[in-house]
């Protein structure tokens, strides 16, 4: 900042007003000094920034920054009492490790008395917020609203969004899928059935579906069963239905749990007579046999990318997307055959 001040022939306070657009300074200075700026590669520290507006507004001087984790379901409490764990467990991560990387995670819900984008983004940025952690989609064909993406760093917990160039961080759904029916295989299941929500496979735009086709061709002896799709709820009926006509060894499902109620209703015994595979265990060492996608790791690694991105004064979206996916962790659990020593 000194050298911006040296080089315009003004003071170092009239720099930090002119940069911080004080209507103070004229527009005409105002624009001299961030062209200079801009020249000399001047970038704000988020740290010092934060503090230096805490200190205008009489706040506590410890205070941390915050960044934002953003619910985008249509519940204020979408994100933290999510039916599923593991999506729990993405904010759990999230906000621990906000903590950890001395900064203060606050969740904001975008549906919030019915604001308008505009004015969702307004508020974040008069409390000095720099960075948004966009929370898990719910599984509708909602879009997301045109945010400030210029305004903030932005990092998405979910799968890529086609129209816009957002850096995502997700489980790996493809690999988790091949894993699961690798581990099938080993076990001596030949044919595996997929049991889905038709918004489940539109969400996570067929990435389930490619692992699961392509087990085809990557291990001998599998003959592929056509999968149950549903909406709604699962009943009995179908299922009842589709194991007759599919006749599978072994059922792999997001909802396990649905899964294991019908067949213990249907009288099939789980490991003996059908076997269970759930792609999203809540835990490692679970009952269930599965992937353990550990929602927490998600959630750091999302956090992390966000806090790299806001101290690297990155900003809107970038031109070409970029997505760091995370294995999962096999589960071995209890509901498929053990496999071989």
């Amino acid at each position: 900042m000194k050298s911006i001040a040296l080089k315009a022939g003004v003071t170092q306070a009239t720099v930090s007003m002119c940069l911080a657009n004080n209507p103070r300074i004229s527009a005409a200075t105002r624009a001299r000094v961030q062209a200079l700026a801009q020249e000399l590669g001047y970038r704000p520290n988020p740290f010092v920034s934060a503090l230096m507006r805490q200190r205008r507004q009489g706040q506590e001087h410890l205070d941390r920054p915050v960044v934002a984790l953003v619910n985008v379901f249509d519940r204020a409490e979408g994100w933290r009492e999510h039916v599923s764990p593991m999506i729990r467990q993405m904010r759990e991560g999230a906000l621990e490790r906000a903590a950890m990387r001395g900064y203060r995670g606050q969740e904001f819900w975008l549906h919030q008395d019915d604001m308008s984008p505009e004015r969702f983004c307004a508020m974040l940025q008069a409390r000095g917020i720099q960075g948004m952690l966009l929370g898990p989609r719910p599984d509708t064909d909602q879009q997301l609203p045109v945010l400030r993406w210029d305004a903030f760093a932005v990092v998405s917990l979910s799968v890529p969004e086609p129209a816009l160039t957002l850096t995502t961080v997700c489980n790996d759904h493809y690999f988790s899928m091949l894993q699961t029916i690798r581990e099938c295989h080993r076990r001596g299941y030949r044919r595996p059935g997929l049991v889905m929500r038709q918004a489940h496979r539109a969400r996570f735009q067929g990435r389930w579906d490619a692992g699961f086709l392509v087990s085809r061709l990557l291990l001998p002896g599998m003959r592929l069963t056509t999968p149950l799709l549903f909406s709604g709820r699962l009943t009995g009926e179908a299922l009842a239905g589709w194991l007759k006509a599919q006749k599978p060894d072994v059922v792999v499902s997001l909802m396990a749990n649905d899964v294991l109620s019908s067949l213990n209703r249907q009288g099939l015994r789980v490991p003996a007579d059908i076997g269970v595979a759930w792609l999203s265990c809540p835990e490692a060492g679970h009952a269930i046999s599965g992937v353990y996608q550990n929602g927490q790791l998600i959630g750091a690694t999302g956090m992390d990318t966000l806090i790299s991105m806001i101290e690297r004064n990155e900003r809107g979206l970038p031109a070409q997307a970029s997505t760091v996916m995370i294995e999962g962790v096999w589960n071995p659990g209890t509901t498929l055959r053990a496999a071989p020593v």
